[in-house]
């Protein structure tokens, strides 16, 4: 690939690599991937970049290996496995993929509902020469969150696959798993534990400052990326109203706008007159309000009351403020020795 390409490392498989492809699409950021089984694709519309598909689980070590620049993956990876890494750092978080890594125990544990009892489970396992065994796929974050609870005595038992099973088999008594709504746990008999949220984790753009920081051309186009999402993220926040008003003049449409200042769109009403035909009895003005989605009715009953007729809602695709803060926030990152991004 070209050096002055910015290289997208994306998932290729799973819920993840589903959710990145749609939501790069809605931002405009369409992948053209003419083959299903190739793992090579561009972005027409940002000719900037070239995207790879990687497994979830290795894309933050092409990233921290500089083979690509830039990646989408999920916060309990990179949580996990990039703890003492300083080459990589969390770009932004991007409000989908969202999931909590939990302590779940078996429903028949009738005695065990909280981190505190599981506490009191430990030592008495201590005091009879045995250990807890916890099947988990992330043994960093699990015994971390553990020692911060107090809880020291446990044996981490590495699995992949259904760790939900693991009780059953008889190789874990509980297991630190992901869970988006907690129905494979329930459907296989367990519980969280109150107090057992390990780190509530999400999908994030995650990049390395080395190769950001010395090639200008990918800085240019990760710009664009970034705005792109930002505008689009922004403009779900908000819709459009147009309304036609008669009134005396520009002034008078809208002083009577104004009068509701929470239904006068976010930095007031734009007002143009609308070219009448000859002997109309009033003169129209036109009127273009940019509201928050929730004051969709309450801005249209507005309207309608100043005389207001053929009142359009439409919903923007894009949404630009006076600069963007998402590629400011991740500029003072990049100088920066911080990882993550708040």
């Amino acid at each position: 690939m070209p050096a002055e390409k910015l290289i997208i490392a994306l998932p290729s498989k799973g819920q993840l690599g589903e959710a990145s492809d749609s939501f790069l699409g809605r931002a405009g950021l369409q992948i053209y991937k003419p083959n299903l089984r190739q793992y090579t694709a561009s972005i027409p519309s940002l000719p900037g970049a070239e995207v790879v598909y990687q497994r979830p689980r290795d894309i933050l070590g092409k990233v921290e290996e500089g083979r690509a620049d830039i990646g989408i993956t999920g916060l309990d990876v990179v949580a996990e496995h990039s703890e003492d890494s300083a080459a990589v750092m969390v770009i932004d978080r991007l409000g989908f993929g969202e999931c909590e890594l939990l302590l779940a125990v078996p429903n028949s544990w009738i005695d065990v509902t909280s981190i505190a009892d599981l506490a009191d489970l430990s030592l008495r396992h201590q005091g009879r020469g045995s250990q807890l065994r916890i099947a988990t796929k992330f043994s960093n974050l699990t015994k971390n969150f553990l020692y911060r609870q107090g809880i020291s005595h446990f044996l981490l038992v590495h699995a992949e696959g259904a760790l939900e099973a693991a009780p059953r088999m008889g190789y874990a008594d509980l297991v630190a798993d992901l869970s988006a709504t907690g129905t494979t746990l329930r459907e296989n008999h367990l519980r969280p534990l109150a107090g057992g949220k390990i780190i509530a984790s999400e999908a994030v753009l995650i990049g390395n400052r080395k190769n950001l920081r010395r090639t200008a051309a990918k800085l240019e186009t990760l710009r664009e990326m970034m705005e792109l999402v930002e505008a689009h993220r922004r403009a779900r926040q908000f819709v459009s109203l147009r309304a036609n008003i008669s009134g005396k003049s520009v002034e008078d449409v809208q002083r009577r706008i104004l009068a509701n200042p929470a239904l006068s769109g976010s930095k007031g009403p734009g007002v143009v007159p609308v070219a009448s035909q000859a002997g109309a009895p009033y003169s129209w003005y036109e009127t273009n309000l940019l509201v928050p989605s929730n004051l969709i009715h309450k801005t249209m009953q507005h309207l309608r009351g100043l005389g207001g007729t053929d009142i359009i809602v439409t919903r923007p695709n894009y949404v630009f403020d006076a600069k963007s803060e998402t590629y400011d926030r991740f500029e003072r990152l990049l100088n920066s020795d911080e990882r993550l991004a708040d």
